[in-house]
């Protein structure tokens, strides 16, 4: 069998280090029993029943969209009054997937009803009732920044765990051009691109390159502007009309 490196390893727009081995499926539950699999790289995604081991190295600039997620998706929320969960750093897989195998996003969310329910057991059950909880209950949101050919299964696999929706983040590393890709994982025909999110009720594709640019910049006053022109609350707005943009509290009673 012949290999190629290009075939297995990509620097991405960004700057980042991607790899991906692909291994008979049925080996994949002994190596994950038998590996660490962090010890290949920051950010690792096991597909059990491909056989398909991905990992990569993120580039600072990655990471930087990474953190403009978060604060874009926590001041969304703000202003129409859901409650924001982020979920960065855990790995989704099945109910009866092995452990240690699964898909690990570069931003994920529970938003609104799904938050609630994560803060509340958080609060009243403490950590062994929010790891149960997470591993019966997918994210409403996902967001992969710099996409690669590597990443043009994970639609399919995110639907298939039952998450909502996708943002694809597009972006080069010395360029101020970005695109956003808004995905409903759920529609009956298979993940499609959409025009407005539906977890985040109407912010638009069009809406979030200048979302993320503001967020890059630290430009936190006319990110909160952008969002309160294109967003409605869904409750009453906050003193003078102007929604309440003091980022969620952390759990009911804290």
């Amino acid at each position: 069998m012949t290999t190629t490196l290009e075939k297995h390893h990509v620097i991405g727009p960004l700057g980042s280090d991607f790899w991906q081995l692909k291994v008979p499926p049925d080996l994949v539950p002994a190596m994950a029993r038998e590996f660490d699999w962090n010890r290949l790289g920051r950010r690792v995604m096991i597909d059990a029943s491909e056989g398909i081991i991905s990992w990569m190295n993120p580039s600072s600039s990655h990471e930087i969209f990474g953190t403009s997620t978060d604060l874009t998706v926590m001041m969304a929320g703000s202003v129409l009054r859901k409650q924001v969960r982020p979920m960065r750093g855990t790995r989704w897989k099945g109910p009866d997937e092995p452990q240690n195998v699964g898909l690990e996003a570069d931003a994920a969310f529970y938003v609104g009803e799904n938050a609630d329910r994560w803060y509340a057991t958080d609060h009243e059950g403490g950590e062994e009732a929010v790891l149960a909880f997470e591993a019966l209950t997918p994210p409403d949101l996902v967001v992969e920044v710099e996409v690669t050919h590597f990443d043009r299964k994970k639609p399919q696999s995110y639907a298939k765990l039952g998450v909502r929706e996708m943002w694809r983040v597009n972006a080069r590393r010395g360029s101020k051009r970005v695109q956003v890709e808004i995905l409903d994982l759920q529609d009956a025909r298979g993940p499609r691109p959409m025009g407005r999110s539906l977890i985040l009720d109407g912010l638009a594709s069009s809406d979030l390159p200048k979302a993320y640019q503001l967020a890059r910049r630290g430009n936190i006053v006319d990110l909160g502007d952008l969002l309160k022109e294109k967003l409605v609350p869904a409750n009453n707005s906050g003193r003078d009309g102007d929604p309440d943009l003091t980022p969620p509290p952390f759990g009911p009673g804290m």
